[in-house]
């Protein structure tokens, strides 16, 4: 859009994530655009907003969109609907999304499609994915997951259809971010303000794509020191990889299952290391998935994995609540329960200030 048709982009994609991270971190996401050669100037609306999660999942999407929304009252959402020929299923299954789009106003473009920019297409229908024409054969790289150069070019010029034929207003408004969020991502940088402790180190786990991750010690854990700014305690996400080699079998996971425990003094957290290492922290378990009791309070037990099975053969992230911080230093301690094949990978911490003001919580995610 910005090379071919000379409009001005703000690009927040980020590789094997879905909607859960930018859904609680997208305040923070542009706040890093400022002053970094990108065109956003946070006083100014966004005409057009587009959305492509099928692939890599729509969990809080309706936290995203409603705050999008909130922020760009007069803005053309566009739902881009891709899916895959690699895949099982092709895709997330996007009817809900693609429903909450129509119901803001937006317009849904189906990818594969020949017809018009807004034709109906579904593809498990129309398409044999195993043996696909060559014209949609083309629309895809040789992994048969991603969309090639020319499925870009195709995506491009139907959202051009789209813009072309919509009608704007002549003075869009900005509007709140609703408290706004404080997020921190190395995933693409390898860098943070987060001090570790001891105990996790920073890698380039995967130098072909360049991600990043801070590695948690298998045997020790880590610990690491977040300073929360604001005036309130607030509700604390963290975001880390996932990979299973058999879907349905848990112990299949790279990844291994973890305890989290966050104290405001360093002592307290040292004190807890010598629990976790000595199973007394109130968890029972009957399997990597199964609790038979939660662990004891002010402790977290993250299972590793993603909730929905048939896409935890894929390497990517997952976020999962560990509980709140309080204003000033807080102190996080990560301890694997298990041994697996990688080691715990933290790719970012977010901590939600808007979710807290609208009352959003997992129960009303997908």
């Amino acid at each position: 859009l910005e090379i071919d048709h000379h409009h001005s982009v703000t690009n927040l994609a980020i590789r094997a994530t879905g909607s859960e991270y930018p859904a609680q971190c997208i305040s923070s996401m542009l706040r890093l655009q400022e002053g970094n050669g990108s065109n956003y100037n946070p006083d100014e609306p966004f005409d057009v907003i587009t959305f492509d999660f099928s692939l890599n999942g729509m969990q809080d999407f309706p936290l995203l969109v409603r705050r999008l929304r909130e922020r760009y009252p007069d803005a053309l959402f566009i739902y881009v609907n891709l899916f895959s020929l690699s895949t099982p299923r092709g895709a997330f299954k996007s009817k809900n999304a693609r429903a909450l789009i129509h119901e803001q106003g937006g317009v849904v473009y189906h990818f594969g499609s020949i017809g018009p920019a807004t034709a109906d297409f579904n593809y498990h229908e129309e398409l044999d994915r195993k043996n696909p024409p060559a014209k949609v054969r083309k629309l895809f790289g040789k992994d048969k997951h991603h969309a090639s150069s020319r499925g870009h070019k195709v995506i491009s010029s139907k959202l051009m259809e789209i813009i072309d034929s919509h009608d704007f207003p002549p003075d869009p408004q900005v509007g709140s971010w609703l408290g706004g969020d404080v997020c921190i991502s190395w995933f693409q940088t390898g860098k943070t303000p987060l001090q570790i402790i001891e105990g996790g180190e920073m890698k380039e786990w995967d130098e072909e794509k360049h991600k990043f991750g801070i590695e948690v010690d298998q045997e020790d854990g880590m610990i690491i020191e977040y300073n929360h700014d604001g005036t309130q305690e607030a509700i604390m996400s963290l975001q880390y990889m996932t990979k299973s080699t058999v879907p349905n079998d848990p112990y299949s996971s790279m990844y291994p299952p973890v305890l989290i425990l966050t104290k405001q003094n360093i002592q307290g957290i040292l004190d807890s290391k010598t629990d976790a290492k000595t199973n007394m922290t109130g968890l029972v378990r009957t399997s990597v998935v199964e609790v038979e009791h939660e662990p004891d309070e002010d402790w977290v037990y993250l299972r590793g994995l993603q909730e929905k099975v048939h896409v935890r053969r894929f390497h990517i992230s997952a976020v999962s609540s560990i509980g709140t911080v309080k204003p000033g230093v807080n102190f996080i301690y990560i301890f694997p329960v298990e041994k697996r094949s990688y080691p715990f990978r933290l790719t970012a911490t977010m901590v939600c200030q808007a979710c807290s003001e609208i009352s959003w919580s997992s129960e009303d995610a997908w």
